[in-house]
C-alpha cells in the first residue's frame, strides 16, 4: 500500500471513530432533564443577600466590586473555580453527546488563565484554586505573584471522562492548595486526607446532590465542601470571586459557612440566586448596587 493509501485509510479510520464516539457517549450518559427556567433579575453592580451570604454581580479584579462583596470582612479561605483559559465550547460537547440546549452558553473570559489581580484582592491566607491542567504553571505563577506558596496539588478524579477533540479525553481536573507566604493553613481536617479526590461528576449518572444548573463547567459540591471542612468551622467566612454555578455558595450553606463572592455574568448570578432559593426555600434580596454604594 502506498503512503497515500495508508494516510487515507488512517483518515477514514479516525473519521469512523469520531462518528461512533458520540453514539457511545449518548448510550452511557443519560440525557439530562431540560434546564429549568431562571428568572432574569440580576444587573451589573448588584449586591444580593442570600440569607447570610453576599454576592456581587461584578468584576473580581476590580477593588471596588470586591470591596462591596466583602463589606469590610476578612474571609480566611478562598475556594474558587475561575475561567481556565481553554476557551471551552459547551455547544460542541453537547452536540457530540446529543444534549443540545443544556448549557446557558460560554464562560466569560475563558481565554485567560492568569488571575493574579483577583488573587491579590483576596485578604485571607488559604486558597484552593481549580484550573486547567495545561495552565497549571500559569496559575501557580499568578498565585506566587500574589504572595502565595503552593503546598499541594489536588486531583479530582471523575467517574467518567469529558469528551474532547484531543487524542486523550480528560478524566481529571487539578486544584492548587496554596497558603500565603509566612502564614498558617489553619488546618481543621484529619490526617487521612489524600491528594486524589474521587468525586462524581456534577452532571454524571452517579451524582445525587448536584442538580444540573445550566452552567457549562459546574463543579460538584464536594469539590468545594472538602476545603471548607479542612480549613474552617461553622460560621466562618469563605470567599469565591468566580461563583459560576454557585457550588461554593451551596456548599457553604450546607456546612453552615458564610459565602462572600462575585460573578461577572448577570445570567450566572440569576442562576446562583435561583439555585440557592430552590435549595433553601427562602428568597434572595437585592440590597444595593455598586453605584448606590459609591
Amino acid at each position: 500500500m502506498t503512503s497515500a493509501g495508508r494516510s487515507l485509510g488512517h483518515s477514514r479510520h479516525r473519521a469512523r471513530g469520531w462518528a461512533v464516539l458520540p453514539r457511545i457517549m449518548r448510550e452511557t450518559n443519560p440525557k439530562p432533564a431540560a434546564r429549568p427556567a431562571v428568572q432574569q433579575r440580576a444587573r451589573p453592580g448588584d449586591l444580593w443577600a442570600l440569607g447570610p451570604h453576599r454576592i456581587v454581580c461584578g468584576d473580581a479584579t476590580d477593588p471596588r466590586h470586591v470591596g462591596l462583596a466583602l463589606g469590610g470582612a476578612r474571609p480566611n479561605l478562598m475556594v474558587t473555580d475561575p475561567p481556565y483559559g481553554v476557551s471551552y465550547d459547551p455547544a460542541w460537547r453537547e452536540w457530540s453527546l446529543g444534549k443540545a440546549g443544556v448549557s446557558l452558553g460560554t464562560v466569560a473570559n475563558d481565554n485567560r488563565a492568569d488571575w493574579r489581580e483577583a488573587w491579590a484582592l483576596f485578604p485571607g491566607d488559604v486558597a484552593y484554586v481549580w484550573h486547567g491542567a495545561l495552565f497549571g504553571s500559569v496559575t501557580q505563577d499568578a498565585l506566587r505573584a500574589a504572595g502565595f506558596l503552593v503546598r499541594s496539588q489536588i486531583i479530582w478524579r471523575k467517574q467518567h471522562f469529558a469528551i474532547s477533540r484531543g487524542a486523550y479525553h480528560w478524566m481529571h481536573e487539578p486544584c492548587w492548595y496554596a497558603v500565603r507566604r509566612g502564614r498558617t493553613a489553619y488546618w481543621t481536617g484529619d490526617r487521612k486526607q489524600r491528594t486524589v479526590w474521587d468525586i462524581a461528576n456534577a452532571t454524571g449518572w452517579r451524582s445525587i446532590d448536584d442538580g444540573r444548573t445550566g452552567h457549562a463547567t459546574q463543579k460538584p459540591l464536594e469539590c468545594m465542601r472538602r476545603p471548607m471542612r479542612n480549613h474552617s468551622r461553622p460560621g466562618d467566612l469563605v470567599y469565591d470571586p468566580f461563583l459560576g454555578s454557585g457550588s461554593t455558595l451551596i456548599a457553604a450553606e450546607e456546612l453552615g459557612r458564610i459565602c462572600l463572592g462575585l460573578e461577572l455574568m448577570p445570567a450566572y448570578v440569576d442562576l446562583v440566586l435561583d439555585r440557592w432559593e430552590r435549595f433553601t426555600g427562602r428568597t434572595a434580596e437585592r440590597i444595593g448596587a455598586f453605584a448606590e454604594a459609591a
